[in-house]
Protein backbone atom coordinates (compact mmCIF):
# COMPACT_ATOMS: atom_id res chain seq x y z
CA UNK A 1 0.00 0.00 0.00
CA UNK A 2 2.98 2.44 1.11
CA UNK A 3 4.69 1.80 -1.98
CA UNK A 4 1.10 2.84 -4.33
CA UNK A 5 0.37 5.54 -2.45
CA UNK A 6 3.99 7.05 -2.48
CA UNK A 7 4.09 6.75 -6.50
CA UNK A 8 0.91 7.93 -6.94
CA UNK A 9 1.94 10.97 -5.32
CA UNK A 10 5.56 11.25 -6.78
CA UNK A 11 3.98 10.45 -10.48
CA UNK A 12 1.40 13.13 -9.75
CA UNK A 13 4.16 15.45 -8.73
CA UNK A 14 6.22 15.00 -11.62
CA UNK A 15 3.19 15.28 -13.77
CA UNK A 16 3.35 19.16 -13.12
CA UNK A 17 7.12 19.10 -15.70
CA UNK A 18 4.82 18.62 -18.57
CA UNK A 19 3.61 22.00 -18.52
CA UNK A 20 7.22 23.45 -19.57
CA UNK A 21 7.23 20.80 -22.12
CA UNK A 22 3.72 21.14 -23.70
CA UNK A 23 4.47 25.23 -23.60
CA UNK A 24 6.94 24.76 -26.33
CA UNK A 25 5.87 21.49 -28.14
CA UNK A 26 2.06 21.94 -28.08
CA UNK A 27 -0.76 20.12 -26.19
CA UNK A 28 -1.69 17.90 -28.64
CA UNK A 29 -0.04 14.68 -26.31
CA UNK A 30 -1.82 16.16 -23.30
CA UNK A 31 -5.03 15.97 -25.09
CA UNK A 32 -4.66 12.44 -26.08
CA UNK A 33 -3.26 11.80 -22.54
CA UNK A 34 -6.62 13.06 -21.34
CA UNK A 35 -8.76 11.09 -23.09
CA UNK A 36 -7.06 7.90 -22.64
CA UNK A 37 -7.12 8.77 -18.88
CA UNK A 38 -10.84 9.53 -18.92
CA UNK A 39 -11.81 6.03 -21.24
CA UNK A 40 -9.85 4.36 -18.69
CA UNK A 41 -11.30 5.87 -15.48
CA UNK A 42 -15.04 5.02 -17.79
CA UNK A 43 -14.06 1.55 -18.37
CA UNK A 44 -12.58 1.05 -14.74
CA UNK A 45 -15.79 2.18 -13.06
CA UNK A 46 -18.11 -0.36 -15.52
CA UNK A 47 -15.80 -3.37 -15.53
CA UNK A 48 -14.51 -3.55 -12.03
CA UNK A 49 -15.99 -0.99 -9.49
CA UNK A 50 -19.67 -1.30 -10.38
CA UNK A 51 -19.89 -5.08 -10.38
CA UNK A 52 -17.84 -5.23 -7.41
CA UNK A 53 -20.68 -2.66 -5.59
CA UNK A 54 -23.84 -4.32 -6.93
CA UNK A 55 -22.61 -7.76 -5.63
CA UNK A 56 -21.85 -6.95 -2.11
CA UNK A 57 -24.86 -4.98 -1.51
CA UNK A 58 -28.40 -5.55 -0.84
CA UNK A 59 -28.89 -2.10 -1.13
CA UNK A 60 -28.67 -1.59 -5.03
CA UNK A 61 -31.42 1.12 -5.67
CA UNK A 62 -29.57 3.34 -2.61
CA UNK A 63 -26.24 2.57 -4.32
CA UNK A 64 -27.67 4.11 -7.51
CA UNK A 65 -28.76 7.17 -5.76
CA UNK A 66 -25.26 7.89 -4.17
CA UNK A 67 -24.00 7.19 -7.98
CA UNK A 68 -26.21 10.22 -8.85
CA UNK A 69 -25.51 12.16 -5.90
CA UNK A 70 -21.69 11.67 -6.78
CA UNK A 71 -22.23 13.00 -10.45
CA UNK A 72 -24.43 16.17 -9.04
CA UNK A 73 -21.57 16.30 -6.37
CA UNK A 74 -18.77 16.81 -8.89
CA UNK A 75 -21.29 19.33 -11.02
CA UNK A 76 -20.87 21.45 -7.48
CA UNK A 77 -16.84 21.22 -7.04
CA UNK A 78 -16.75 22.64 -11.20
CA UNK A 79 -18.18 25.68 -9.81
CA UNK A 80 -14.86 25.86 -7.76
CA UNK A 81 -12.46 24.24 -10.24
CA UNK A 82 -13.35 25.80 -13.43
CA UNK A 83 -13.62 22.15 -14.80
CA UNK A 84 -9.22 21.54 -14.25
CA UNK A 85 -10.43 18.03 -13.67
CA UNK A 86 -10.97 17.34 -17.32
CA UNK A 87 -7.31 18.60 -17.75
CA UNK A 88 -8.42 22.42 -19.14
CA UNK A 89 -10.57 25.48 -17.80
CA UNK A 90 -13.61 26.25 -18.79
CA UNK A 91 -13.41 30.00 -17.83
CA UNK A 92 -9.96 31.52 -19.57
CA UNK A 93 -10.38 35.29 -17.56
CA UNK A 94 -8.58 36.52 -15.33
CA UNK A 95 -10.97 36.72 -12.43
CA UNK A 96 -10.33 32.86 -12.36
CA UNK A 97 -8.43 32.41 -8.76
CA UNK A 98 -5.79 29.76 -8.47
CA UNK A 99 -6.45 28.64 -5.02
CA UNK A 100 -9.91 28.01 -6.23
CA UNK A 101 -9.11 25.79 -8.53
CA UNK A 102 -6.53 24.14 -6.39
CA UNK A 103 -9.28 23.72 -3.39
CA UNK A 104 -11.81 21.87 -6.16
CA UNK A 105 -9.41 19.46 -7.90
CA UNK A 106 -7.62 18.38 -4.05
CA UNK A 107 -12.01 17.58 -2.98
CA UNK A 108 -12.00 15.56 -6.15
CA UNK A 109 -8.20 13.83 -5.41
CA UNK A 110 -9.78 13.16 -1.78
CA UNK A 111 -12.69 11.07 -3.03
CA UNK A 112 -10.81 9.34 -5.75
CA UNK A 113 -8.08 8.06 -3.27
CA UNK A 114 -10.72 7.40 -0.44
CA UNK A 115 -12.35 4.69 -3.17
CA UNK A 116 -8.43 3.19 -4.26
CA UNK A 117 -9.12 1.14 -0.70
CA UNK A 118 -10.62 -1.54 -0.84
CA UNK A 119 -10.72 -4.48 2.34
CA UNK A 120 -6.57 -2.70 2.74
CA UNK A 121 -6.20 -3.73 -0.69
CA UNK A 122 -5.04 -1.20 -3.48
CA UNK A 123 -7.48 -1.04 -6.57
CA UNK A 124 -4.66 -1.22 -8.98
CA UNK A 125 -6.40 -0.85 -11.94
CA UNK A 126 -8.02 2.52 -10.68
CA UNK A 127 -4.54 3.42 -9.53
CA UNK A 128 -3.32 3.35 -13.21
CA UNK A 129 -6.25 5.35 -14.20
CA UNK A 130 -6.10 8.14 -11.39
CA UNK A 131 -2.23 8.63 -12.23
CA UNK A 132 -3.08 8.97 -16.03
CA UNK A 133 -6.28 10.90 -14.99
CA UNK A 134 -3.77 13.56 -13.12
CA UNK A 135 -0.97 14.28 -15.24
CA UNK A 136 -3.39 16.81 -17.43
CA UNK A 137 -5.05 18.27 -14.39
CA UNK A 138 -1.09 18.71 -12.69
CA UNK A 139 -0.22 20.51 -16.05
CA UNK A 140 -3.35 22.75 -15.28
CA UNK A 141 -2.71 23.56 -11.97
CA UNK A 142 1.11 24.34 -12.67
CA UNK A 143 -0.65 26.88 -15.39
CA UNK A 144 -2.78 28.36 -13.28
CA UNK A 145 -0.70 29.50 -11.17
CA UNK A 146 2.34 30.64 -12.91
CA UNK A 147 0.12 33.06 -15.09
CA UNK A 148 -0.81 34.17 -12.27
CA UNK A 149 2.40 35.39 -11.36
CA UNK A 150 3.35 32.54 -8.76
CA UNK A 151 7.13 31.33 -9.12
CA UNK A 152 7.20 27.95 -10.38
CA UNK A 153 8.87 26.15 -6.99
CA UNK A 154 5.51 27.87 -5.06
CA UNK A 155 3.68 26.71 -7.80
CA UNK A 156 4.76 23.00 -7.20
CA UNK A 157 4.30 23.57 -3.71
CA UNK A 158 0.34 24.12 -4.44
CA UNK A 159 0.68 20.52 -6.89
CA UNK A 160 1.90 18.99 -3.59
CA UNK A 161 -1.45 19.90 -1.99
CA UNK A 162 -3.09 18.22 -4.83
CA UNK A 163 -0.35 15.14 -5.10
CA UNK A 164 -1.24 14.28 -1.38
CA UNK A 165 -5.17 14.44 -1.06
CA UNK A 166 -5.45 11.50 -2.48
CA UNK A 167 -3.03 9.61 -0.65
CA UNK A 168 -4.79 11.35 2.07
CA UNK A 169 -8.22 10.02 0.84
CA UNK A 170 -6.77 6.30 0.54
CA UNK A 171 -5.36 6.28 4.41
CA UNK A 172 -8.10 7.65 5.71
CA UNK A 173 -10.64 4.61 4.07
CA UNK A 174 -7.92 2.63 5.43
CA UNK A 175 -7.74 4.25 8.86
CA UNK A 176 -11.37 4.09 9.57
CA UNK A 177 -12.14 0.82 7.74
CA UNK A 178 -15.53 1.62 6.65
CA UNK A 179 -16.41 -1.22 4.78
CA UNK A 180 -19.59 -1.30 6.31
CA UNK A 181 -20.45 1.93 4.33
CA UNK A 182 -18.48 0.65 0.95
CA UNK A 183 -21.00 0.08 -1.46
CA UNK A 184 -22.07 3.87 -0.83
CA UNK A 185 -19.06 5.39 -1.33
CA UNK A 186 -17.88 3.66 -3.87
CA UNK A 187 -21.26 4.76 -5.53
CA UNK A 188 -20.20 7.84 -4.58
CA UNK A 189 -17.09 8.20 -6.01
CA UNK A 190 -18.38 6.20 -9.13
CA UNK A 191 -20.60 9.02 -9.82
CA UNK A 192 -18.14 11.23 -9.53
CA UNK A 193 -15.58 9.47 -12.19
CA UNK A 194 -18.45 9.21 -14.74
CA UNK A 195 -18.85 12.66 -14.50
CA UNK A 196 -15.28 13.52 -15.54
CA UNK A 197 -14.65 10.83 -18.15
CA UNK A 198 -17.59 11.87 -19.90
CA UNK A 199 -16.70 15.38 -19.81
CA UNK A 200 -13.09 14.12 -20.22
CA UNK A 201 -14.45 12.43 -23.78
CA UNK A 202 -17.00 14.67 -24.91
CA UNK A 203 -15.57 18.10 -23.88
CA UNK A 204 -11.77 17.20 -25.01
CA UNK A 205 -12.15 19.69 -28.36
CA UNK A 206 -14.31 22.49 -28.64
CA UNK A 207 -16.27 21.49 -31.67
CA UNK A 208 -17.02 18.38 -30.05
CA UNK A 209 -16.20 16.30 -32.93
CA UNK A 210 -13.98 12.58 -32.72
CA UNK A 211 -11.30 11.88 -34.91
CA UNK A 212 -9.98 8.44 -35.80
CA UNK A 213 -7.00 8.76 -33.77
CA UNK A 214 -8.86 9.51 -30.91
CA UNK A 215 -11.44 7.11 -31.41
CA UNK A 216 -8.54 4.07 -31.39
CA UNK A 217 -7.26 6.29 -27.95
CA UNK A 218 -10.48 5.07 -26.38
CA UNK A 219 -10.44 1.62 -27.91
CA UNK A 220 -7.48 0.92 -26.25
CA UNK A 221 -7.88 1.89 -23.02
CA UNK A 222 -11.18 0.35 -22.94
CA UNK A 223 -9.04 -2.87 -24.45
CA UNK A 224 -6.25 -2.46 -21.09
CA UNK A 225 -9.09 -2.50 -18.99
CA UNK A 226 -10.11 -5.86 -19.49
CA UNK A 227 -6.53 -6.81 -19.74
CA UNK A 228 -5.92 -6.12 -16.07
CA UNK A 229 -6.16 -8.82 -13.42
Amino acid sequence: MIVALAFLFVTTLLSGVFYFVFEKFGNNILKYISIFGGAFLMAICFVDMLPHIFSNTNYKMLCSAFILIGFLVQLLLELVSHGAEHGHLHNHTNNIMPVMVLIGVSLHAFFEGFALMSNGVVNTGLLIGIILHNVPVAVVIISSFIQSGKGKGESFVMLAIFAIMGVIGAIFNYEFAVSDYEPFVLSFVVGILLHVSVSTLFDSEKSHRYNLVRFLIVIAAFGIVFLLP
